[in-house]
């Protein structure tokens, strides 16, 4: 979904970006700071802001949920080795630029930000699969 960029300030956007960057911190509070001041929040920024609170948590599910099945594969005799080997293969340093060092999940989270990103800056609303028909149609139904 594009949106014509003109209608879309530059403070939007600018928060948007910071929603993602800050996994949803900066949104939420934007979105606090507009409910106690009663301003009305447009339809991009929300949907940019609730997206990054989702996708936030998403990632953080997705992080216990693989910590607890490594622990509990470490802990059985014949599968340690393979707990093991996941886990170095998934905190494999990639890439290494100053004193940031990204892993593979890190190397891909860092991609669809930017991707993310990229779209804001150019009006646009990103698609996710699964998760953008569920946020549109919940956008509709609450606007």
């Amino acid at each position: 979904m594009q949106y014509d960029s003109l209608k879309i300030n530059l403070l939007e956007k600018i928060i948007s970006i910071c929603s993602y960057i800050t996994m949803g911190i900066v949104g939420l509070l934007w979105l606090l700071f507009a409910y106690f001041t009663r301003n009305k929040v447009k339809f991009f920024l929300k949907y940019n802001i609730i997206q990054s609170i989702v996708i936030s948590v998403l990632l953080a599910i997705f992080n216990l949920t693989l910590d607890i099945i490594l622990s509990l594969l470490a802990k059985i005799p014949l599968l340690d080795f393979v707990a093991a080997a996941i886990n170095i293969i998934l905190q494999f340093q990639i890439i290494k630029i100053f004193n940031l060092s990204l892993s593979i999940v890190g190397l891909f989270v860092f991609l669809v930000l930017t991707y993310i990103i990229i779209g804001i800056v150019l009006g646009r609303i990103f698609y996710v699969p699964y998760l953008s028909p569920i946020m549109q149609r919940t956008m509709k139904k609450y606007n």
